[in-house]
């Protein structure tokens, strides 16, 4: 059940042609239009997007949420995809009468529907249909679970910052065949202290290349490209992707 996913156009009605100058401070719309062959309707991405392949060419032109007035004015956006929290963009936008879609992909089972609001408001909704009945379908097939599944702590950007139960990451390491450490917190993010990290006793730890290696005793460790903890199209991939960490297994051997 989807628990949250809306639309707040904040420029009165949408046009009847599609966008053609999109602003994405959203890795998940920046992944769908890219997996949608809309990548000429980007116009500008946040610095986070460009961790998604197919977008290394778009202009980034925000950190996050810091976005500048004058560079919404010169690129002359017709719309915007934002998260769900980022209320002053949503506002700066808003002044600058540029239509605003906010996205919400915080759990697994909310990507079909987003993947077809994406595609709706880009002029691309056969094609997202397509892709979200994919992932409907694959979702829905991830039925089988390892009788012990292995307890993995996965520290995101920082020391001891992980991911509770709430979250499309937990989701991930679920389908994966894991059981995330912090499953039981019912919020979308975690910092454990080192005691609680010891105490979770975990048996793999991941962690995002380019950041700072976590250790502890008893536990594999090992790196995730950031790209496949994207919330998007590419979530078949990411599975196996997990998969392989997790188990210790290659890849391309994962069925």
């Amino acid at each position: 059940m989807i628990r949250w996913l809306s639309m707040l156009l904040l420029a009165g009605s949408a046009c009847a042609e599609p966008a053609q100058r999109i602003l994405s401070l959203c890795t998940t719309a920046t992944d769908v239009l890219c997996a949608l062959d809309a990548t000429k309707q980007l116009a500008g991405i946040d610095e986070y997007g460009r961790v998604v392949p197919g977008a290394t060419n778009v202009p980034v032109i925000a950190r996050g949420s810091a976005l500048s007035r004058e560079e919404v004015i010169v690129r002359r956006f017709d719309l915007a995809f934002l998260w769900w929290y980022q209320d002053d963009a949503a506002k700066l936008l808003a002044d600058l009468n540029v239509p605003v879609v906010r996205i919400r992909a915080g759990r697994a089972a909310e990507l079909p529907a987003t993947v077809r609001l994406i595609g709706e408001k880009t002029g691309h909704a056969a094609a997202a249909n397509k892709l979200a009945d994919d992932l409907a379908a694959f979702l829905q097939a991830q039925t089988n679970r390892p009788a012990h599944p292995p307890r993995v702590y996965l520290e995101l950007y920082g020391a001891y910052k992980t991911v509770g139960g709430d979250s499309y990451l937990n989701d991930l390491i679920t389908l994966a065949g894991g059981t995330n450490v912090a499953a039981a917190v019912p919020r979308s993010s975690v910092v454990f202290s080192p005691e609680q990290l010891i105490a979770a006793k975990p048996d793999v730890i991941l962690f995002v290349n380019g950041f700072t290696k976590p250790s502890l005793a008893n536990a594999r460790i090992a790196a995730i490209d950031r790209q496949w903890l994207v919330a998007g199209s590419r979530l078949p991939a990411a599975v196996q992707q997990l998969r392989a960490l997790i188990h210790g297994t290659p890849a391309h051997a994962i069925p």
